[in-house]
């Protein structure tokens, strides 16, 4: 056999991690073993493991079955938790999407004095900086832990959002490119949670759900923008002491 056949059929071999309770009940996290990936690089296994591994060691050889009734309720109080403030989510993110459009006829291109092609500007630069941090955004979610990172997203997409009544054109563009950097992360950190806490048959009809907020924020944005116009003459964007409403 020449080295080259030996080299693959080492490559396909795949390696059995075993695990005890008392590996897991150690609360220092610690390195268990290592293995070889076949590009070469050393994987450290160690103790640190999700609630899933831990649920089957404690019940190591014993079958756990769930009857349909308690499948029911977990599944209620999953929605109750999550599709609220998944939907709530997608939909402000969607709102600020539409706030220049909104703005753009009360009053936005007269005080941030855009000529020309300037206001089609605004759009393509957050869906330029969209476009670019979308892979880099998506390996961050994937790399440390979903919730904290994309909530980490989310409170500088809001820090960015109020920073948005500067009375300069070029800042303006400025913060709706990093506003678009920080928006990226948002469907793919969904699509992971969404993965993460229901079954294959059940993750369609969620995704739609808060998919559809979308539509929900171009009624809700238009109403309250519609609201601040007919607010004697308030426009939804004036130099200096506003910002955008819908978009914070």
């Amino acid at each position: 056999m020449t080295e080259k056949k030996e080299l693959e059929n080492q490559t396909n071999i795949q390696p059995i991690i075993s695990f005890t309770k008392e590996d897991i009940e150690d609360n220092k996290p610690h390195v268990l073993t290592t293995i070889i990936s076949p590009s070469g690089k050393e994987i450290a296994i160690t103790n640190d493991v999700d609630q899933a591994m831990k649920l089957a060691l404690e019940h190591k050889g014993e079958t756990i079955e769930v009857d349909s009734v308690q499948a029911s309720k977990l599944l209620r109080k999953i929605d109750l938790y999550l599709l609220p403030v998944m939907c709530l989510l997608y939909c402000f993110q969607f709102m600020d999407k539409l706030t220049t459009s909104y703005a753009s006829v009360l009053g936005l291109r007269k005080e941030l004095k855009m000529q020309g092609d300037m206001y089609s500007w605004t759009a393509t630069a957050f869906y330029l900086g969209y476009l670019v941090f979308e892979f880099p955004a998506s390996m961050l979610l994937q790399r440390f832990p979903v919730a904290k990172t994309v909530s980490v997203f989310i409170i500088l997409w809001g820090m960015i959002l109020a920073l948005h009544s500067v009375p300069q054109y070029p800042g303006f563009v400025a913060l709706r490119t990093i506003l678009g950097m920080l928006e990226s992360s948002v469907t793919p950190a969904f699509t992971i949670i969404t993965s993460q806490w229901y079954r294959k048959e059940e993750q369609f009809l969620r995704t739609s759900w808060w998919f559809a907020s979308n539509g929900i924020g171009t009624i809700v944005g238009s109403a309250i923008a519609y609201g601040l116009f007919e607010n004697d003459g308030t426009i939804l964007y004036q130099l200096g002491n506003s910002c955008f409403v819908t978009g914070c």
